[in-house]
């Protein structure tokens, strides 16, 4: 019996042993991180290093889009708390004019971008600046994560705001909607996949943006919200023809453009 008990104590220290080295071969920090990146096909988008510094990962390198940054940052997280991240955006080389053109597509294409949202935008250096308001929460992040795709963007600053949730917004929203979008004055408006009057609601006051074809339309709507319950009602609609500076002013410095 006694030489049977040792020969058990003995087939277990062998299996212990046995499993020091499989433990040894677990991956590490780094490499766990490394696996992220290749599974999330970022390592295509540029040059990206993964160190390890105490219990922090650093990401260092270069991307070719704010997009890849970002999603490279995302997906360390899932394997750490603290991330260092020093990836530099070098993105193609591409004239302001052509981001404009290209930012305003990708904003109009955002899922759920509509009437009683509105964006403004502005391009220097290749950062863009957006500014406005939108109806939803995730309307914001939707339109950031859309402009941070565009190749060539160097950076984004945005001042998007979103609009207060109450029962007597939604009231007027579609109060000024349906007497603008279902009027046969301003049927020139209507059945365009991108509404060009934008009706913004927060806290009971009332923004038009977008534009008009003249300045008695301009005035129409304008009555028209002021025949609500609003508190307050400013006029940003610009005619069409006109330049946005020579109608509104605007939070962002330089020339903006309305979406």
């Amino acid at each position: 019996m006694k030489h049977y008990s040792g020969r058990m104590i003995g087939m277990a220290a062998l299996a212990l042993f046995a499993a020091i080295p499989a433990l040894a071969e677990e991956p590490g920090l780094k490499e766990r991180v490394e696996s992220r990146l290749a599974k999330s096909k970022l390592l295509s988008e540029g040059a990206i290093t993964v160190g390890i510094d105490d219990d922090a990962v650093v990401l260092d390198g270069a991307v070719t889009t704010l997009a890849a940054r970002q999603e490279a940052e995302k997906a360390a997280r899932k394997e750490a708390k603290v991330i260092e991240n020093r990836l530099r955006v070098v993105p193609e080389e591409r004239t302001d004019a052509e981001l404009e053109k290209d930012v305003r597509s990708a904003i109009l294409r955002t899922p759920y971008y509509g009437v009683f949202d509105s964006v403004e935008m502005g391009v220097e250096n290749g950062v863009v600046t957006l500014a406005g308001s939108v109806y939803r929460p995730n309307r914001k992040s939707d339109i950031e994560a859309a402009v941070a795709r565009v190749k060539g963007v160097r950076d984004i600053e945005s001042r998007i705001t979103v609009q207060s949730l109450s029962f007597f917004d939604d009231q007027l929203r579609r109060q000024i909607y349906a007497r603008v979008y279902g009027n046969l004055t301003f049927v020139q408006y209507s059945n365009r996949a991108n509404p060009p009057i934008r009706i913004v609601v927060d806290r009971g006051r009332v923004t038009l943006t977008g534009w008009v074809q003249n300045n008695v339309d301009k005035a129409l709507i304008e009555n028209v919200a002021r025949g609500t319950l609003a508190f307050d009602v400013v006029n940003h609609l610009h005619v069409d023809g006109e330049t946005p500076e020579d109608t509104k002013p605007t939070t962002l410095e330089g020339p903006a453009i309305a979406i």
